[in-house]
């Protein structure tokens, strides 16, 4: 794990690393497993001491020094790579229009509310990527969203600050991804600053 990172965790942080090192173990295949860690994910964010302590989270904003958004890093896996981060928007916070490129993206609302917008993508004879709405759902508390690799989308916070549990199935930073401008370029990013954070 990075430097910084604390175990042992929470009691149901630690249960729910036991169970998807299990899933990788098994050798469930994609896109089930990350079915699973739907279901798992919301074990996680409904348990009480996990709510509690998610009270004290920082906000995770932008980080002019880096021109990255931050996301709280929990846990990176030494084996299979999956990362367990925290999103934390003020009300009315809202993420770029963005893909996570080839990674898994399973994205659970702890409290507060956002909406979800999926986009699809059109290339334009002048080489401009054209994207419109094509799916939009409001997530509260206790809902998970499965982000696929490659789907464009962003989330939008509501009138009280929002805060998810992110399991990546790698560490962003590690794989191509990239905004969506509203002048029609995509742009390659580096994904989210990663901040140790500990839940023990």
């Amino acid at each position: 794990m990075p430097d910084g990172m604390t175990r042992p965790m929470l009691p149901a942080v630690e249960k729910f690393i036991e169970d998807m090192r299990k899933v990788f173990a098994d050798g469930i295949p994609e896109p089930e497993r990350w079915e699973i860690c739907r279901e798992l994910l919301t074990e996680l964010i409904a348990d009480p001491d996990v709510k509690e302590h998610a009270k004290d989270w920082p906000v995770t904003g932008f980080n002019p020094k880096t021109d990255r958004v931050q996301n709280l890093l929990f846990y990176e896996d030494p084996d299979y790579g999956f990362v367990i981060n925290a999103l934390i928007k003020n009300p009315g916070g809202s993420a770029m229009v963005h893909d996570h490129g080839s990674a898994w993206t399973i994205y659970g609302v702890l409290s507060g509310e956002e909406r979800i917008v999926h986009f699809d993508a059109e290339e334009q004879s002048d080489g401009k990527i054209k994207t419109s709405e094509s799916h939009s759902e409001y997530c509260g508390p206790g809902q998970v969203d499965v982000v696929k690799p490659w789907l464009i989308h962003s989330e939008y916070a509501g009138d009280e600050k929002s805060i998810a549990v992110i399991v990546r199935s790698k560490r962003s930073g590690t794989f191509e991804q990239y905004r969506y401008l509203e002048d029609g370029s995509r742009v390659m990013i580096k994904g989210p600053e990663q901040v140790p954070y500990s839940l023990a």
